[in-house]
């Protein structure tokens, strides 16, 4: 009976013994087929980021030039330096500092070595590998005695950077052009709307892939992959850099002349395309360009606008249109400037203009109707950016004036209760100057092509000719340039007050235009914000206006009308 249990037990025993390692064995091979079949890639890609490593190439970025060839912007070559906190030998932790400080290397770590030699030991003791003390510190190798660098192994190491060191040669575009970190990305101005609209300035990054070795250092002899960048194309700016610069300077010598808080100037080409851009100011605040995105309202050069309207909505130029003194519209009283211009009641579009009277333009409005003014602000840009590549770019601000009372256009028609850029007004001002095109201003050369025309060859010949009557027996007579027969509009608005309404005493002058008048080429705004004493757009702004068309005339050896062809 014993014997039988035993046996009985010894059997289970073993079957039971059997079972488990069949059962392990079982385990062991689907363990072998998951890692090894199911989950190879898995695995792989683990193994491989633990003993692989992905280095970067940033692309050099292209340079940045004007429309005639002469760089703006430009990337070297530069140098890094970096310590190895895992590989240094601490005992030389002192030498290695005044090696650095004697090389002139500036970086927080070196404000003394006590907090150095700490620094690295900490990195040290979080098993950093690599840690840059400085980077892009040198153009050149030569400029760091590398002499005393063998003397501590490899545990510092100078690197020579993919992206280069970008620099900007002219002081007067730092606000237009803007500026890259330290990877070489834009991250204000011209840079960065290139680095976000995918543009080939950029290039396209390589890499190279490695082992690293048992103590965690990449080993650059046994690269596994790697793709060379390509480098970024030059940019072709639409800026002729030698007019921008003169014009910085009428713009600082003006901004003195007027105590002004701010002197605005842009010139375009007939086609949209910028050749000057330039705000001096006295708050000399880096990235605020006046020109772009500092809204105000524009005054009486906005009067363009209203009579282009009425233009194209059928109004007739023979047709005389009450004009003053004053007209009341719901209740309010708007009355024409106090600037000594008299009226004899009726006038045509054409003297309603060249005078600047705020009733006529009123008496404009009334005739092309809300629901039309609305659909010309839409159709000539108003509710639309500038288009300009660079980031600070805005739209004006008008607001929806579908159920807006009758008072409210008749102030936009004059220019008050709208805040509009000064791009705006030269964007439209150009569609008069090439014939009546539709475009977007721009920074890039060769960008533009005149394709949608929008307004009528009527409308424009017959604008132009009253924006010649302003300069010629108007408010504009400032703005004349003996013998190039120029063309424009005055503007005086008041400066808003933050709390509401306006500054007591606070003027922004403007005059927008063209030249020459015959076959416009040129557009011009110019804006002086806040000037002390005189401030009506005729007597501050027209002089500036003159003076750039004497400046472009001189810079493109423009020949003189000999006699009038009108």
């Amino acid at each position: 009976m014993k014997k039988k249990t035993f046996n009985l037990v010894f059997k289970k025993r073993v079957f039971l013994i059997y079972f488990f390692l069949i059962f392990f064995v079982s385990l062991i091979f689907y363990k072998l087929i998951k890692v090894h079949v199911l989950d190879y890639e898995f695995y792989k890609k683990k193994s491989e980021g633990q003993s692989i490593g992905r280095i970067e190439l940033p692309a050099y970025r292209g340079r940045i030039l004007d429309r005639n060839g002469v760089v703006l912007a430009y990337s070297l070559s530069s140098y890094s330096i970096a310590i190895r906190p895992t590989a240094v030998d601490v005992k030389k932790l002192p030498e290695i500092y005044e090696f650095l400080v004697k090389n002139n290397i500036k970086s927080n770590l070196l404000k003394s070595q006590k907090d150095f030699i700490n620094f690295v030991l900490k990195l040290r003791e979080e098993g950093v590998n690599f840690y840059f003390i400085k980077r892009k510190f040198a153009n050149k190798v030569d400029n760091i005695n590398i002499d005393g660098l063998g003397d501590f192994g490899n545990s510092i190491e100078i690197i020579k950077e993919p992206s280069g060191e970008r620099y900007y040669n002219f002081s007067s575009l730092r606000s237009i052009i803007g500026t890259v970190d330290i990877d070489g990305k834009g991250i204000e101005g011209l840079e960065l709307f290139l680095e976000e609209h995918d543009s080939e300035i950029k290039g396209k990054s390589g890499y190279y892939e490695f082992l690293f070795d048992a103590t965690g250092k990449p080993n650059y002899n046994r690269v596994i992959d790697f793709k060379l960048p390509v480098e970024g194309k030059d940019i072709y700016l639409s800026i002729d850099v030698g007019l921008q610069e003169g014009i910085d300077l009428l713009a600082k010598e003006k901004l003195k002349q007027h105590k002004a808080s701010e002197v605005t100037i842009v010139v375009t080409n007939k086609k949209g395309e910028v050749l000057a851009c330039v705000s001096a100011d006295r708050s000399n605040d880096s990235f605020i360009i006046g020109g772009i995105n500092k809204l105000y309202e524009p005054g009486s050069i906005f009067k363009i606008f209203t009579v282009v309207a009425a233009l194209e909505a059928g109004l007739s130029p023979k047709e005389k249109f009450f004009s003053g003194p004053n007209i009341v519209i719901d209740g309010w009283l708007i009355s024409n400037a106090d600037d000594g211009l008299y009226t004899s009641g009726y006038e045509t579009i054409e003297d309603i203009l060249t005078y600047s009277f705020n009733v006529g333009t009123v008496s404009l409005m009334l005739r092309i109707g809300k629901k039309r003014f609305i659909e010309y602000l839409y159709k000539f840009g108003f509710y639309e950016y500038s288009g300009i590549e660079h980031p600070s770019d805005v739209k004006p601000l008008i607001g929806d004036l579908t159920n807006e009372p009758n008072i409210r256009f008749a102030t936009i028609s004059f220019g008050q209760g709208i805040a509009i850029s000064p791009l705006h007004m030269l964007k439209f001002m150009t569609m008069i100057a090439n014939g009546g095109y539709k475009v977007d201003l721009t920074f890039i050369k060769d960008k533009n092509v005149l394709k949608e025309k929008i307004l009528s060859d009527f409308t424009v010949q017959e604008t132009r000719k009253y924006l010649r009557s302003v300069v010629e027996r108007g408010t504009g007579k400032k703005a004349e340039v003996e013998g190039y027969y120029c063309a424009g509009k005055t503007g005086t608005a008041q400066v808003v007050s933050p709390s509401g309404g306006y500054l007591p005493g606070k003027y922004i002058a403007s005059f927008v235009g063209f030249f020459p008048y015959f076959d416009p080429e040129y557009v011009i705004i110019v804006s002086v914000k806040e000037p002390v004493g005189m401030y009506y757009g005729g007597q501050v702004a027209a002089p500036i206006f003159k003076d750039v068309v004497s400046l472009l005339i001189s810079r493109y050896n423009i020949k003189p009308n000999i006699k009038d062809k009108s």
